[in-house]
């Protein structure tokens, strides 16, 4: 059982990747109507709520990220994911960084049938796990063994989504990716209680939820993501870039917020990251360093992010038990998903206005598969 545990751990770990079989360069159909500010399609309660699975590759995942004022930080997700018609799996999972930058990480693998979503609230039970409510407020509570989680998002932007509808790979109607993001910034409260010692803890925080059918490593060979927080201002990117069979086609996207309001959103900017340096498990380069540059409508940005500490080498590998590895490991080379604290200095020129926006949070780097 142990085992067995070990690689749905595995397999809900993968659920941002994709396989590339072919060598024929494949198109990807990006956001249906482009990154934008206000997109046509509000976000409801029907946008996060879990749909059946289809297909034969299926995840679903609602991801809540926390900055905490001391330093402190951490990702909880809530997963479920389905290989082929039968291999199902559902994860909760918590990674906590103590603000010296202390790991504790702990998870919970369960059954399909301790999923349960109550559409009245909304509310997602998984186990003794689950997040609950909509704008402007939404709980959180997490009770793994030596980390229990109970914490408020309390929202200070609106639902957003990056355009109206899903990207397709390979066709238009294509196996597909889609994205909301229904916290881009909260303010966090609430208590963390690590190996039995109980915190009181307010910060920053964000959440979003994707659902894809798109096939493990036909997404992504790489990712960057980070969550900054300022004061009075948050910017957010995520940043997949596909791998060879789909061209290295980058599909992302890039807001800023301030005072509560998405100013600003788009999915053209430029990023590179710089100053690489090998992870200690198995010598994996990531970026210590990336720039992140805009000029075009109506906006001048960037983006110096300086990481400060490696928080977290979350390895696939770790999780999938010596019997699995041939053949999990026939697909896939090096997964990894790399987190540091970040320290970042942005520079905006929006609207004849310049700004100097201090601003810390967390940076990932992600790599699947690299050649």
């Amino acid at each position: 059982m142990k085992n067995w545990n070990r690689l749905m751990v595995a397999i809900g770990l993968l659920v941002i990747c994709g396989l590339a079989i072919s060598a024929d360069v494949k198109p990807v159909y990006g956001f249906k109507g482009g990154v934008k500010v206000k997109p046509d399609r509000d976000v409801s309660k029907d946008d996060l709520k879990p749909i059946p699975a289809e297909g034969k590759f299926f995840s679903q995942a609602w991801t809540f990220v926390y900055y905490l004022d001391d330093g402190a930080g951490g990702y909880i997700q809530f997963s479920h994911a389905r290989m082929g018609y039968a291999l199902s799996n559902i994860l909760v999972h918590h990674s906590h960084y103590s603000a010296d930058g202390r790991l504790t990480y702990r998870k919970d693998v369960l059954s399909l049938k301790e999923m349960k979503y109550e559409e009245s609230e909304p509310r997602l039970n998984m186990g003794k796990s689950f997040w609950s409510g909509f704008y402007p407020e939404f709980r959180v509570y997490a009770p793994l063994p030596g980390l229990e989680t109970d914490l408020t998002f309390h929202s200070l932007t609106p639902p957003w989504r990056p355009g109206n509808g899903p990207v397709h790979y390979g066709a238009p109607d294509g196996d597909w990716y889609d994205l909301v993001v229904p916290i881009p910034l909260a303010r966090v409260s609430g208590t963390i209680r690590v190996d039995g010692k109980n915190t009181k803890v307010s910060g920053f925080g964000y959440c979003d939820h994707n659902t894809q059918t798109v096939w493990f490593l036909s997404q992504v060979e790489e990712l960057y993501a980070l969550r900054s927080f300022g004061n009075g201002w948050a910017i957010h990117f995520l940043d997949y870039h596909s791998p060879k069979a789909f061209g290295g086609k980058r599909v992302s996207w890039l807001i800023v917020i301030k005072d509560g309001e998405i100013i600003y959103a788009t999915d053209s900017y430029k990023i590179e990251p710089s100053d690489w340096t090998a992870e200690p498990k198995r010598g994996r380069k990531y970026p210590r360093q990336a720039k992140i540059t805009i000029d075009g409508g109506g906006m001048k940005l960037t983006g110096e992010i300086k990481t400060t500490r490696l928080l977290d080498v979350l390895d696939v590998r770790e999780e999938t038990p010596d019997w699995a590895e041939p053949i999990l490991f026939r697909l896939i080379r090096e997964p990894a998903f790399m987190r540091e604290k970040a320290e970042v200095i942005w520079t905006l020129n929006f609207e004849g206005r310049e700004e100097i926006i201090p601003a810390q949070g967390i940076f990932e780097y992600t790599i699947v598969e690299k050649e």
